[in-house]
């Protein structure tokens, strides 16, 4: 990532599926966000020192080696020292789930997710920050 200067937007992205990763990468690309994104919490943690603070994080809920989507954005937000806006992108409903959530201030989108949907969302948590 190049940050010979610090970015407009800038947006986290943790998904184990390379291949939503790297729509995520693309998607935010295009609406102007500079991404660091990884298949797993420890590559983020490493990259993030010297780095910006976020404008956002996105994560899958369910990440490898124990990690959940929730755990991920308390350690990206205690490795920066904000609170960052963050969004969980996940297929589980449950009320345990959501009550974990929203006791972090995280907000949950169910899949499928309609990029302009999370667009929206994104701008708004940015917006409120």
């Amino acid at each position: 990532m190049d940050l010979s200067a610090t970015p407009d937007r800038f947006a986290i992205v943790i998904d184990d599926e390379s291949i939503i990763l790297a729509g995520m990468e693309i998607m935010l690309d295009t609406w102007g966000y500079q991404v660091l994104a990884a298949e797993d919490v420890e590559t983020i943690l490493a990259k993030l020192p010297g780095c910006p603070v976020p404008n956002v994080i996105l994560s899958d809920y369910r990440l490898r080696d124990g990690w959940s989507g929730i755990t991920a954005v308390r350690a990206v937000r205690e490795a920066c020292g904000a609170a960052i806006p963050a969004i969980i992108l996940t297929g589980d409903t449950g009320a345990e789930l959501l009550a974990a959530a929203q006791a972090d201030g995280i907000r949950i989108l169910h899949k499928p997710v309609q990029p302009n949907d999370l667009r929206r969302r994104i701008d708004a948590l940015i917006a409120a920050a």
